[in-house]
């Protein structure tokens, strides 16, 4: 064989490897572009993400006086078997509906109260009737609660006078603005003795029960 005819030959074989290797590459290519994340815009809109919504969230609250108050008021269906709620604990065996009886202001608050709402962390409606407490079955009239609490000398002022908590005495003041049992009873609060002179202390200003105990009396002269 020729000179030339081996070169012909070498530069045949020179060819032929670029062009396998040329048909690799683009077989190598085209894998890699078919195994790529489509983007969008490529003619296939991208799946769309289903949003579980909850199913409480627009069911609304079919209250009645005999519903399960403790399963929202989970605040307050926690005082009646903790210690720290010593007028909850005495009240622990009772429905809340026995005492919270006010049936029309109770329905008007739960209106349009869905499942999914958050309870409210703290009651803001009184709905106990002052005369559920002093049915005779229960603790009675204020005058009856009086007799009871007769030697209670734990509800005193900051100067040390004790006072009766039931013992409201009639005076002008007095009969204008004559308390209920809720007033100083927060059942689902801890410390009733404060609960009670925050009630005094709208009147009793310095944490003073009796008139005469901070300063002299003295009677202005007639001009």
């Amino acid at each position: 064989m020729t000179n030339a005819t081996t070169k012909t030959a070498n530069r045949g074989f020179v060819v032929l490897a670029i062009a396998v290797a040329v048909l690799l590459l683009a077989v190598a290519l085209g894998s890699v572009v078919g195994c790529s994340p489509k983007q969008a815009g490529d003619g296939e809109a991208p799946a769309k993400q289903s949003q579980k919504e909850d199913p409480m969230a627009t069911q609304t609250v079919d209250w009645t006086m005999d519903i399960d108050c403790k399963t929202c008021h989970t605040t307050e269906a926690g005082t009646m078997t903790d210690a720290a709620y010593p007028q909850a604990m005495e009240h622990g065996d009772m429905q809340c509906s026995q005492c919270h009886t006010e049936e029309a202001t109770l329905k008007t608050a739960h209106e349009g109260v869905t499942y999914a709402d958050k309870p409210a962390s703290k009651a803001t409606v009184v709905t106990v009737d002052a005369q559920t407490c002093q049915d005779p079955a229960c603790h009675g009239t204020l005058a009856d609660m009086a007799v009871i609490t007769a030697d209670n000398t734990n509800f005193k002022d900051d100067k040390g006078a004790v006072q009766n908590p039931h013992e409201y005495a009639s005076n002008e003041q007095h009969d204008a603005n004559v308390p209920t049992c809720t007033d100083c009873h927060k059942i689902h609060t801890k410390n009733v003795q404060k609960d009670a002179m925050k009630w005094c202390a709208q009147c009793h200003h310095q944490g003073v029960f009796q008139c005469g105990t901070c300063h002299e009396l003295r009677e202005r002269q007639v001009a």
